[in-house]
């Protein structure tokens, strides 16, 4: 659910839920979504149970997501008021969804977010002419990033420039959606057929959202897109104006730490990586998005890759900037794929030393080259080779996790429990990877604490004041 609202609920003013699945990047688009319910002259709430409509922001980048986001728009229908369905299933499945839940008030694709507050208006008003429909996807270049309207500028934000509408973060941090859609054509993603193209949305217009999210107190910032190492590449500068990204993150005040995620080795540029390390606002957090290891599985993804390549990139990486640590993600179970090659993928995981790593089962997707593919793999079979990834991941984790033990970190904290301040520092991400917990620490919300790491618990680490 989205951790944000525009303004204190009145009771005047019809309320919302929105229930949002997925990545960050839906995030975003929840958020955006409440700021243009928002500005419509709606409440965003956090319970469903307290809401005059529900909107649920789905997910269907793999089947478990696709199964979560049914399950939870069956949930949802349940109930004694009116709800929305909107997000990569309602885009990709909008017919099919509309059809299989009449009961849903309207199934809302990408290019009808700006109709929002009246389709929501009309649902809580019981008007039969959205119950069922379907509002069918828009063709245009921004489909992915839809353009809200003119969100309120902070004091610093350069003149004249406009960002997307969005609600104002309740805690820290928040997400900063830097582009939208996707170019590549990786066999197993379906992706590109409903996000779009690949759109880079402007410096100007991001150092406008940034300048405003600082100024509301948010201290740290993860950057998504579909792939952050295209951004630049359909502007003047190129992607060689990723540099001046790095650099207009270091020029907002107050502004601590900046991610940047989802990077495509494929398309890492030497000045990015030499950007990251000078910058002492962009963290050396690094989010590869590596998928497998072994060559002949990436061939057949249509990507490019093997463990050598993959270590030099870190190796580089370290050589930059020692403090690095490193996130992925891997599929176990892709057409093809041979033990040889699940070996070769757990070779690679030791030698790494990947500080984060996530496994998934591959999931056939329609209209992707892979799913037709010779050579599919038992979903079984899939699933033990996923389970025996996972377990040299986990312990890599572990000792990664080890070595921070004795090391003094800054740590934003976000919330207390008693005399304890429970955060994160510059190598986890939130919502994704572990947590500090500092005894003695009483350094408000939002700030950050100068903490020595005494132990770790799991892949979490304990702390007391530095």
């Amino acid at each position: 659910m989205t951790d944000s609202t525009l303004t204190p609920p009145a009771p005047d003013r019809r309320r919302v839920a929105i229930v949002t699945l997925g990545c960050g990047r839906n995030e975003v688009d929840s958020d955006n979504v409440g700021g243009l319910l928002g500005t419509g002259g709606f409440d965003i709430v956090d319970d469903p149970d307290g809401a005059d409509c529900v909107i649920v922001n789905t997910c269907t980048f793999i089947g478990p997501a696709r199964e979560e986001s049914i399950e939870t728009v069956l949930d949802a229908v349940d109930g004694d008021r009116p709800v929305v369905v909107m997000g990569c299933m309602a885009e990709r499945y909008g017919d099919e969804l509309a059809e299989a839940v009449p009961e849903a008030a309207a199934v809302v694709g990408f290019g009808q977010y700006t109709q929002l507050a009246d389709i929501v208006g009309r649902a809580i008003d019981g008007s039969p002419a959205v119950a069922p429909a379907t509002i069918a996807p828009a063709s245009t270049g921004r489909r992915g990033l839809p353009v809200l309207g003119a969100g309120p500028a902070g004091p610093d934000a350069p003149p004249n420039v406009s960002f997307p509408v969005r609600t104002v973060p309740k805690g820290p941090w928040a997400y900063l959606k830097i582009a939208g859609g996707c170019d590549r054509v990786c066999t197993f993603c379906s992706i590109p057929s409903f996000r779009g193209r690949f759109v880079s949305r402007p410096l100007e217009e991001l150092e406008a959202e940034v300048r405003w999210l600082a100024s509301t107190g948010v201290r740290e910032l993860v950057c998504v897109s579909e792939n952050t190492t295209s951004w630049g590449k359909d502007l003047d500068h190129g992607r060689h104006g990723q540099v001046d990204l790095v650099e207009m993150f270091g020029r907002v005040e107050g502004l601590e730490m900046v991610r940047l995620m989802y990077l495509q080795p494929a398309e890492i540029i030497p000045e990015l990586l030499d950007a990251m390390a000078a910058s002492d606002t962009v963290v050396p957090y690094y989010d590869l998005s590596l998928q497998h290891a072994s060559e002949p599985v990436l061939t057949r993804m249509a990507r490019s890759g093997s463990p050598e390549r993959f270590l030099r990139l870190m190796e580089g990486i370290r050589r930059r900037d020692p403090d690095a640590v490193f996130r992925s993600s891997f599929i176990t179970g892709f057409p093809g794929e041979t033990e040889a090659d699940v070996e070769t993928l757990m070779d690679f995981v030791g030698d790494a030393g990947i500080d984060w790593s996530g496994v998934f089962t591959y999931s056939p997707e329609d209209g992707t080259p892979a799913a037709t593919m010779d050579d599919q793999v038992p979903t079984d079979e899939a699933r033990a080779r996923a389970d025996a990834v996972t377990e040299v991941i986990e312990a890599v984790a572990q000792e990664r996790t080890d070595a921070f033990v004795g090391r003094t970190l800054e740590m934003l904290v976000e919330s207390h429990e008693g005399d304890t301040a429970i955060g994160r520092s510059y190598r986890e991400a939130p919502e994704t990877d572990g947590e500090i917990r500092a005894e003695g620490v009483q350094t408000p919300i939002g700030r950050m604490a100068p903490v020595t790491i005494v132990a770790s618990d799991g892949v979490d680490l304990i702390a007391r004041p530095a």
